[in-house]
């Protein structure tokens, strides 16, 4: 029997499929929003947030002194920092809070990667948002600023010229900033030619599975719209550059066993180090991956945490596999289109549709907000466009819009790029 202490957030996948095994004695700290994805007499403790370390950590202590675990389990991006943390302070193996910290706080992160000698866009921390005309001054205009914590769009901004970064100080976007208590960082602006993710398996510090992935178009140039990718094949040039840097990333912050999500963007200076993540990627990611190579990335999360053996039969690929999130616009749906008008497109092998009508999205649109997920088949990459244009003349949801956000604040960074 294994004692495992599962800190999450928002990744029920992984609640459900401890609960399920038969060989493990589970305990839990939660945030309040979850609680219903526990079974009736689950160790659980609940904290208000688990971004608050002192909490966790009392936390921890109380569930100790009944259920002494042996193993830390941290799936969500705002577990990451803590199950490293209580990790270190019990002496428990696994990635310590100096590594969980270097894989979630941005600006650590691009410390470590470019002292490594890998390449990243020109960035520096941000104290005060006093300082947001001298960086731009620094940088250059436009930059981007963001938390040096969350996950995938969120909490990013362009800043545009210096008035606009005057502005900041004042309406919507001054109090997102200042309910962040979070550190800000600053990056120049980058002309993203193209995105990629990589998405791996890692175990004793080597990547034991890792695949690549080419973005429909640059993330945050897509909010509010199509966000998607495709698989590359195994012998694609693209496939080789990415996975090598996703393998000198793990190496620079030293994870020693986990799953990673790595961004990659392609400028006209080459290839950048983006961000890189020690949990399973979101939206469609994890069903592409399964579909495409068989590898359950929550399963690989689980095993690797908890000690149990890794075994992976990877299958080498020539085809693609596309996830595409379904747009989801802010408003009161009204109309959404059926799975089955999806499904029986060309190439589809899976259709979630998760938006119904009636449902509501008041923004702002992040790039966690989709309607549905659908995964395609394609043979080329010429085909990859084909389908996807498919699903899109197929596809229809309509809402009824609200005004949402203050245009004199900054924007989202959908225009980045």
């Amino acid at each position: 029997m294994k004692n495992v202490l599962l800190i999450n957030s928002g990744r029920k996948a992984v609640g459900c499929a401890l609960q399920e095994r038969d060989d493990i004695r589970l305990s839990v700290i939660s945030m309040p929003g979850y609680l219903d994805w526990y079974d009736a007499g689950t160790d659980l403790e609940v904290v208000d947030t688990i971004e608050n370390l002192d909490l966790v950590r009392a936390a921890a202590l109380r569930i100790r002194e009944r259920n002494p675990f042996d193993y830390v389990v941290a799936p969500s991006e705002w577990s990451v920092p803590a199950g490293g943390f209580i990790r270190s302070y019990f002496g428990i193996p696994g990635p310590s809070f100096d590594v969980a910290n270097a894989f979630s706080n941005k600006f650590v992160m691009k410390q470590k990667v470019a002292a490594a000698g890998l390449p990243v866009a020109r960035f520096r921390r941000v104290n005060t948002l006093g300082q947001l005309v001298a960086v731009g001054d620094e940088l250059g205009w436009p930059y981007v600023l963001k938390s040096a914590f969350g996950g995938g769009s969120e909490n990013v901004f362009v800043v545009r010229d210096a008035e606009h970064a005057k502005s900041i100080m004042v309406g919507e976007t001054l109090a997102r900033l200042g309910d962040l208590d979070s550190p800000m960082l600053a990056e120049e602006f980058v002309d993203i030619d193209t995105e990629f993710h990589c998405d791996g398996v890692v175990v004793d510090g080597k990547a034991v599975f890792a695949a690549a992935s080419r973005y429909l178009a640059p993330v945050l140039d897509s909010l509010g719209g199509v966000i998607g990718s495709y698989t590359l094949p195994d012998d694609h040039t693209d496939a080789h550059l990415i996975c090598d840097l996703h393998d000198r990333v793990v190496t620079a912050l030293g994870l020693p066993d986990g799953v990673t999500h790595l961004e990659v963007l392609k400028s006209s200076r080459g290839y950048l180090v983006g961000e890189i993540a020690c949990r399973t990627a979101g939206g469609g990611i994890p069903l592409q991956l399964e579909h495409q190579y068989g590898v359950d990335t929550t399963d690989a999360l689980i095993a690797t945490s908890i000690g149990d053996p890794v075994e992976l039969n990877v299958p080498s690929r020539s085809d693609y596999m596309i996830q595409y999130m379904l747009p989801r616009p802010v408003g009161t749906v009204t109309a959404i289109s059926a799975a089955a008008d999806l499904r029986a497109a060309p190439g589809v092998e899976y259709v979630e549709i998760t938006t119904k009508v009636g449902d509501h999205l008041a923004g702002p649109v992040d790039s966690s907000v989709y309607a549905g997920i659908v995964l395609i088949r394609a043979a080329t990459e010429a085909q990859v466009a084909e389908r996807c244009a498919e699903i899109a003349r197929r596809y229809r949801i309509d809402v009824a819009a609200e005004p949402v956000g203050d245009p004199a604040t900054a924007v989202l960074a959908e225009t980045r790029g």
